[in-house]
């Protein structure tokens, strides 16, 4: 049997299979993908994302939606609990070929983590069929949200993003970027623009945010994190930290 006639029997079984993740240190996974769709949630702890194109940092309460067949690569900022739901294709075909991120209500994660427990295979009871169908009722009717750290397909705009990536702090101004990429400034910011959906001053600052967020979640004090990302003062990493986020930096990094 063919891992496509294996997936379609499993299919004809039962449309969703759930599984949990806990663990106390930090973890890493390599780039991979799932034949099924996948909705990965976070119970505790922060999580990052990467695909081809974005960044994603999903946070407690939060999931994100992966087609399937999209590579992708994970990794914690310490200790991470959380739970996955992987979708029959026929299932999958109803949803965004693109990933996107959404606020989990407290129906939908209650609901998730029981699949995550009772859904690891199939047959399932007609107990857990009926949950996961009532789940699929409040998945879909969520708000979505693309809140990603989008990422260029140009080499010569990939040098920036890297670079800026490696160190958020690098004080250059566009100018130098638009030297670095190899571009005039003014195509710089065309090309940047286009390729990202993001106006560079606004895309370095979504960095710093999230770079920020990682570090928070590591233990870092604030102040500390304000200057390793780029800022000043503590009063101006606070207020950009506040309008992206809406909580303070202090009351985010409480537990």
């Amino acid at each position: 049997m063919t891992p496509d006639e294996a997936d379609d029997e499993r299919d004809a079984a039962f449309w969703l299979l759930g599984g949990s993740m806990a663990q106390l240190t930090r973890r890493i996974a390599e780039r991979h993908h799932h034949a099924r769709g996948q909705i990965f949630g976070i119970r505790s702890g922060l999580m990052g994302l990467r695909t081809e194109r974005a960044y994603w940092l999903i946070g407690p309460g939060q999931f994100l939606w992966l087609p399937p067949y999209l590579a992708h690569e994970a990794r914690s900022h310490g200790a991470v609990e959380g739970w996955s739901l992987y979708l029959s294709r026929v299932r999958c075909a109803l949803l965004p070929h693109t990933p996107f991120m959404a606020q989990g209500t407290a129906l939908l994660n209650a609901q998730a983590e029981r699949l995550a427990r009772d859904a690891t295979q199939s047959p399932v009871s007609d107990r857990t069929a009926r949950l996961a169908e009532t789940l699929w009722d409040e998945f879909i009717a969520l708000p979505r949200h693309e809140t990603c750290l989008p990422l260029p397909s140009d080499e010569r705009l990939k040098r920036v993003t890297t670079a800026l990536s490696h160190d958020p702090s690098d004080k250059r101004e566009q100018a130098e970027w638009a030297n670095l990429a190899g571009m005039s400034p003014r195509s710089f910011v065309r090309h940047f623009s286009q390729d990202t959906g993001l106006a560079f001053g606004a895309w370095r600052q979504r960095l710093r945010i999230l770079n920020a967020r990682e570090r928070l979640a590591r233990g870092e004090r604030v102040t500390h994190v304000a200057l390793s990302v780029g800022y000043e003062s503590q009063g101006a990493f606070t207020a950009a930290f506040k309008a992206l986020t809406g909580v303070s930096p202090g009351r985010y990094s409480r537990p």
